[in-house]
This record gives structure tokens, sequence and C-alpha cells, in this order.
């Protein structure tokens, strides 16, 4: 970024129009964040003359550069990287303007935005280029930041800065002064086929025809089956089969695969009936009915290490694995990366001992209560941490069939309406009506709110239906008078009681973690 600062990086005629929107530029931050490869830059060292230099919206001037570094791939990403981290933009609270190279970071979950659509920016989000120098962030945020004295926040800020800094980009200089050459190469490197995928690249390396699953789109359709939806290929699946192998899940794909070439030949058979048995515990024990509702992927991941080791776990075991699961997706200390790496690394051959492990990453006692978020986002943890309060709820359709009232089947209704599922219950949005008590799991099209008004005015505002909805009898009446505030405000109080009953349920904060007692008798620690 310093090079491009100075103007000794330029970028030459012939090079295409900038193509990237702001999804594109917000998933290169996040890669780089997550250590994800990027690929190498071309580049071509040749003089230039000085003037001004333009780097997407970046304008700057130049002196005369002997040995410059012209672009011939990488346009896109260097640009996207330059703009984002070198160009100040408004800050939160100001208006935003419509520029893919505006991107926020949000310390909570951790996830790259570009600004909303309305221009509101969320308190806490922090402009990408304020981590670019570590002490002009430090006095940022000592001094103007709104979430200074959250000192988890602050430290998943700095580690955010940090890995951005520190993130290493490989590059190729060609030494010609022909400036055909490199248009030669460029043609050549940029319309011959497509960029591959993670998953392209373990199929390519290791798929193999034969008898099924054999490739990572294969092994997604057959746990499919399971009914949980099929798992992401490149978020869950992929780096489920490095934790499988004990490898270290945050390393790029492809040097693992350089580094540990026979480790994955093979390894898709051997691992459907691990993750068939993980699936099996998040929906059974952990009460995970789909995997769209899945918080973290980080606990699947782990899960396929330990359940790849001991497939069979004994009942104090599966007790212990659902405090940790639970644990994780609670913990405000968390750090996705980081138990990651050492969750997987801490699994070894003794299942009792390992659990242990697996819990001293975790905190033991909740140090905050769970609060419902401003938005719903059906891809951000705290929305679906909500989802699966719903889900817990067993909730019933407004139907009767012989004279009982059926449950909502959860997992079919995400698997034939995708995000469609959680309908809301007020039409519209902004304000209260994005919120996640506005959601609701009913089958059915659209906003819910007149299909409950008609049940309400057959059975009341206080019954079984509605409570397993959470919809209270105040709540009820507030949806009869159509009064959206007061039944989004009264709904959030039992949606977040809900969400953090079942975190004191299943996560069991502050209980005694032993191990079972034949385990303590057979190491002597029991008297």
């Amino acid at each position: 970024m310093d090079r491009v600062l100075r103007g000794e990086v330029r970028i030459p005629t012939f090079q295409r129009p900038l193509k990237w929107e702001a999804t594109d530029v917000v998933d290169l931050f996040d890669s780089v964040y997550h250590g994800y490869p990027i690929g190498a830059l071309l580049l071509r060292a040749a003089p230039a003359p000085a003037g001004p230099v333009r780097i997407g919206p970046l304008e700057l001037f130049s002196p005369d550069i002997a040995r410059a570094l012209w672009v011939v791939d990488g346009q896109q990403r260097l640009t996207s990287l330059a703009a984002g981290l070198a160009r100040p933009a408004p800050e939160v609270g100001q208006p935003m303007p419509r520029d893919a190279f505006v991107v926020f970071f949000d310390p909570r979950t951790e996830r790259f935005h570009s600004p909303p659509a309305s221009g509101a920016v969320p308190s806490g989000w922090v402009p990408v280029w304020r981590l670019r120098d570590a002490a002009a962030l430090s006095e940022w945020i000592i001094q103007e930041w709104t979430e200074a004295r959250d000192a988890r926040l602050r430290a998943v800020v700095f580690e955010a800065a940090k890995r951005l800094r520190e993130y290493r980009v490989p590059y190729y200089v060609i030494e010609t002064p022909d400036e055909e050459i490199a248009k030669v190469i460029f043609d050549r490197v940029n319309t011959r086929g497509k960029q591959l995928e993670r998953a392209d690249v373990f199929n390519a390396l290791f798929g193999h025809k034969g008898t099924a699953p054999s490739t990572l789109g294969e092994l997604a359709d057959e746990l499919a089956c399971v009914g949980m939806g099929a798992p992401d290929e490149q978020s869950q699946l992929l780096p489920g089969l490095v934790a499988l192998r004990g490898l270290d899940v945050t390393r790029p794909f492809a040097e693992l695969a350089h580094d540990h070439p026979d480790e994955f030949t093979g390894v898709i058979a051997e691992a459907a009936p691990v993750f068939r048995r993980v699936l099996g515990f998040l929906r059974v024990h952990a009460e995970v009915p789909h995997l769209r509702l899945l918080p973290y992927s980080t606990p699947l991941i782990v899960l396929v290490r330990f359940f790849a080791l001991h497939p069979e776990p004994n009942q104090r075991t599966l007790t212990l694995l659902v405090r940790w699961t639970w644990r994780s997706f609670l913990s405000p200390s968390r750090d996705d990366r980081t138990l990651r790496r050492r969750g997987v690394s801490s699994i070894g051959g003794d299942e009792e001992s390992s659990v242990q492990a697996m819990l001293a990453l975790v905190a033991s006692n909740r140090a905050e209560a769970y609060r419902l978020p401003e938005r719903f986002d059906a891809r951000a943890a705290e929305s679906r941490m909500a989802l699966l309060a719903l889900a817990a709820e067993r909730p019933r359709t407004l139907a009767e069939e012989r004279g009982e009232t059926p449950y909502v089947d959860i997992a079919a209704a995400i698997e034939s309406r995708d995000k469609d599922a959680f309908r809301p219950v007020f039409s519209g949005s902004g304000g209260a009506l994005s919120s996640p008590a506005n959601r609701i799991l009913l089958g059915g099209v659209g906003a819910a709110r007149q299909a409950l008004r008609t049940f309400v005015d057959v059975t009341g505002t206080d019954n079984a239906v509605l409570h397993s909805h959470l919809i209270s009898p105040e709540s009820a009446r507030a949806l009869v008078r159509n009064d959206a505030d007061a039944f989004v405000e009264l709904r959030a109080i039992d949606l977040a009681r809900a969400v953090n009953d079942m975190g004191e349920r299943l996560a069991e904060w502050g209980q005694n973690d032993r191990p079972s007692i034949e385990y303590l008798l057979a190491q002597g620690n029991l008297e």
C-alpha cells in the first residue's frame, strides 16, 4: 500500500475498466481477514513518467520513477485494497457516498459490510481505512470510537487491523521493457477460463471417478439426506475435511494440499459417516434443526475432528459436548479463528480428556446476557440465535388436523423456502419492523399478521399455539390493534428471554464439567 501511495504502482492503458461491485470488495477484505488466499499479482517492471496517477478513485501525483511496477493481472484486487485502506470515507453517522470501496468492519460479528442503503451506519462499525495504521487506530479508538470501553470489541478491532496489515500477497514481476509482451500475457491470463474456487481445487486434486461420494458436491448432496440441509462446500465441508485430518484449519487450503498431499486422498469417503454423526448430534442433542440456523460453522468443523476419533461417545461426553457447543455460540470472548484452530488441536485419542481440553477453550460462566439485534439478518449469528430460540419453542401451525394442532416442520420449511421461511409478522421495513422480533417460523407466504389476526379472532389472545410462537396475550392484543411498535417491543423482551433461557439450559453455565464417574475412577481421581 505504501508503494501504491507513492505512485510506484501504475495501471497501464490496456487494462480493462473496473468491474467489481461492493460485494466483491467486501468479500476480498473478508478473505484477507480470515487468511484466505486471494491469488498472486502479476506486475511488470518498467519506467514511469512523473504526473498524476489514478488507482480507481485514488488520485495521486508521482515523480518520475525509473522502475515502477505496472499491473498486468490483479487490478481489481489491488485497487480494492488500496482504495479501501487509503481513502478516508465519511465517519459513522454521516451520509455515506455510493462507493463500492467504502467498507466497514463490525467487531461484534467480525464481518465486513458496505454502508447500508439508508446511509445510517450502525454504531460501533469501524471504517476499514482506520485499520491501516496501528498508532492512529489506537488514538481514534480512545478519543472517538463509541465502543471504546468494551475490552472485547477493542481486542477484536486490533486483531482485525493486525491481520490486514500483516497479510502477505504473493506477486510476480516481469522484467521486460516491452509493453507488447505484457499485453500478450494480460490477454492470456484474463481470457483463458475462470478462476477456480477452493472446492474446485480440492475436487481437481483429490476427487476421482468411482464410488460416490468422491467430490465435495457429491458429499454435500449425500449429507442433505440427513434433513438439515446441504453443508456449504467452501465454509463447512472443506475445513471439516482439514479438521478430520487434525491439520491447521486456519491455513490456506492450497498450502495444506501442497504440504500434505497424501492426507486428502480418499478423505471424502471416510468423512461421509463422520459428518452424518456430527449433523445428528447437532440436531438431536444441540437442538439445531437446520444448518441455516447454525450461528457459527466452527463448532461443526471442530466436532468433525472429535467424532472422527470418537464415533460413539458416552452419555456424559455428549452432555459436555452440548455445553461446549452452546458456550461457543454464546461466549462473548470467543475468537472464532483461534477457537477453530485450538479446538481441533485439543482433540486427541482419549475421549474424555479431549472434551475437557475443548471446554477449557470457552467461558464456563456467562459474562453478559444475549441482546436482540436491532436488524434481522438471516446470515448473522445474533439473528440465528433468535431463530433457534423460536424453533426450540416447537412452533405450531394455525390449522388443526384431527383435533390436534400439528407442529411446524422447520427443516422442511427452510429447505423449500430458504430465508422466506422466516416470515415477517408485519410487512414493511425500517425501525421496529426490521427487528428479529417481527419474524415468525410459520408456514405461508408474505407477512403473517393477517393470518394471526384471523386466528386470534377465533381462539382468543391466550392459547398454546400463540405461546409456541412467543406471542403473549399482550403481544396478541397489540397485533389485533395493528400496533407494530408495541408488538415488536413486547415480543423482543420475550424473544431475548427465550434465547437466554435456551442458553442456560444447553450451555449450563457454571455447572460442574467433570468427566464421567467411570473415567474418574479409572484415573484414580475420585475419592
